[in-house]
């Protein structure tokens, strides 16, 4: 029993911490929920938090294809890609930047398009026009010989550098190199020491320091066991 006030119908009102296992009827009458019920309470509400989580961390589009992600990208930053489908099917660009959990990219000058700009502080707003992403599968690598739209391959050459190749009808077979604005580093390596890193003379330290030598249950080591086992045996 517990102390809990009372409604004008005569029903208890549980406390608190219990009402998320009391459902109320058209009646407004009070009832405890069943095992079912709360077992699927409880799935909808861990779904709702799931969902939401998803929501801060992935764009709607991530959403989408976060099941479906291009494993092997062969097309990077800078590199000059030709579009095969589109508006813009045939023209020529440089990639400014990749979005690999979305499996999109971005065109200097394809793909335009206009969006409406809010006015605030200094910007004025109005109408601008911007790129848009593209889907990797509607772009392909620019042969740096023959200027046509091929595909791409990886091999490695005989001193171990991995490199790309291009394949296909109209391709040379040449090796295409990584732009170099792909190769830096887009946020510098942290080399400060702190208060979690191992120091140096921590890691130099030998702390390995051989166990004594067994001796066996019987104290006298491996010799003393077969000794004693052949005098066992006779």
């Amino acid at each position: 029993r517990f102390d809990a006030p009372r409604r004008e119908s005569g029903s208890r009102v549980p406390p608190r911490t219990a009402q998320s296992s009391w459902s109320i009827d058209a009646s407004g009458a009070m009832s405890p929920l069943s095992g079912y019920q709360m077992w699927k309470a409880g799935q909808a509400k861990a779904r709702h938090k799931v969902k939401n989580w998803a929501a801060r961390i992935l764009t709607k589009q991530a959403q989408k294809v976060q099941n479906h992600l291009i494993e092997r990208w062969r097309i990077y930053r800078g590199d000059q890609v030709m579009v095969v489908a589109g508006k813009d099917k045939g023209q020529v660009g440089t990639v400014s930047k990749v979005y690999r959990k979305e499996n999109r990219l971005l065109v200097e000058g394809l793909n335009l398009v206009k969006k409406h700009v809010k006015r605030s502080g200094d910007n004025p707003g109005g109408i601008i026009t911007m790129e848009a992403p593209i889907h990797y599968s509607n772009v392909n690598l620019v042969d740096p010989v023959t200027g046509a739209a091929v595909r791409a391959r990886t091999r490695f050459l005989d001193d171990g550098t991995k490199v790309r190749y291009t394949v296909g009808r109209n391709a040379s077979g040449s090796i295409v190199p990584k732009p170099d604005v792909a190769a830096a580093r887009t946020k510098p390596r942290k080399t400060d020491v702190g208060s979690r890193d191992t120091g140096w003379e921590h890691v130099t330290a030998n702390t390995y320091a051989p166990a004594p030598e067994s001796r066996g249950f019987f104290g006298g080591g491996a010799s003393t066991v077969r000794s004693f086992a052949s005098s066992a045996l006779r």
